[in-house]
């Protein structure tokens, strides 16, 4: 395999929503994400499961996806490990959300270097200390081009502190 496609790959898994996936929180009193039931939404981490659709890397990938008070969102894949994505998200009512959040890599010629960079667009749902969903990304190139696109889906629990 060459170093492009080996690079390519790490950006992906840390693209997951995520991200995969995936992807830091909401105030809980926040009333787009709270539910009805006094549940927290998707305000917190997540310890996430995520894998990218056919035809890509069909890898299983574990992250951490945070939803932060501000519409904060951060991704973070552990295993196998990869860069952080950083982004937004808001809640949908009903416990759903969605986000955006980017990720990169330099180029071959070492930090500096015209690189890579992931967009990752997640949609979700949360249900009691569960959470689910759906993800698309895209690889642009260092001149902007879309190298690559693909699906994926995620699923979780929440961390606890």
């Amino acid at each position: 395999m060459d170093e492009s496609v080996m690079n390519r790959r790490g950006v992906l898994r840390g693209a997951g929503a995520v991200g995969a996936l995936a992807l830091a929180g909401v105030a809980a009193a926040s009333p787009a994400v709270a539910s009805g039931n006094g549940d927290r939404g998707a305000s917190g981490s997540w310890m996430i499961t995520r894998k990218d659709d056919p035809p890509a890397d069909p890898t299983k990938v574990m992250g951490v996806v945070s939803f932060a008070e501000g519409g904060v969102l951060i991704s973070h894949d552990i295993s196998p490990a990869g860069p952080p994505g950083t982004g937004t998200w808001a809640g949908q009512g009903d416990d759903r959300f969605k986000g955006t959040f980017w990720s990169g890599q330099p180029g071959e010629g070492g930090p500096g270097s015209p690189g890579f960079t992931v967009r990752v667009q997640i949609r979700g749902r949360v249900h009691e200390d569960k959470i689910s969903g759906t993800y698309r990304f895209s690889v642009f190139n260092a001149a902007g081009g879309v190298d690559t696109s693909g699906t994926g889906a995620f699923s979780g629990h929440r961390i606890e502190a």
